[in-house]
């Protein structure tokens, strides 16, 4: 009875394994796309920070209701500009934490109407604050419009 349950237990965790990757096939014949990583902003702190959030950003008020600007000192301290005429933004929020986290977009794919965006994250040391990690990029809109599904893989 032991040896059947494992079997059993064995299976699920194989099935689970392998359904957890749904960007598989569509990462077969993706595309690179070009994106625009935005700079100098930050998670405005009245947005719920206890569980991972994407976000598919339409317009500047809806991005305004999420991000802050983080204008610094410095030749390239201006938050990235974003036309949303011509641009949509797709952003990752990750929850808050008391460690010295960065994310940062590597790539971006589309296959047909999904769209894949490729993160890497650095996990520093426990500090005395804490911080919502992020990252977000500028796409240009297609000529015609289109329902995306985004995915988001952290590599």
């Amino acid at each position: 009875m032991k040896q059947f349950i494992s079997i059993i237990a064995c299976a699920f965790f194989a099935i689970a394994l392998c359904s957890c990757n749904p960007t598989k096939e569509l990462e077969a014949n993706a595309m690179d796309i070009q994106f625009t990583e935005l700079q100098n902003y930050f998670v405005n702190n009245y947005i719920p920070s206890s569980k991972e959030q994407h976000l598919y950003i339409n317009s500047q008020q809806e991005f305004e209701q999420y991000f802050g600007q983080a204008t610094v000192m410095g030749a390239n301290g201006q938050p990235t500009e974003v036309n949303f005429k011509k641009q949509f933004v797709v952003a990752l929020i990750r929850p808050e934490t008391n460690r010295a986290t960065s994310i940062h977009t590597t790539a971006v794919k589309q296959n047909g109407n999904a769209i894949i965006l490729y993160y890497h994250e650095n996990k520093g040391d426990k500090g005395g604050y804490t911080v919502v990690p992020f990252t977000a990029v500028a796409i240009d809109k297609p000529q015609e419009a289109q329902n995306f599904q985004f995915y988001f893989r952290k590599n």
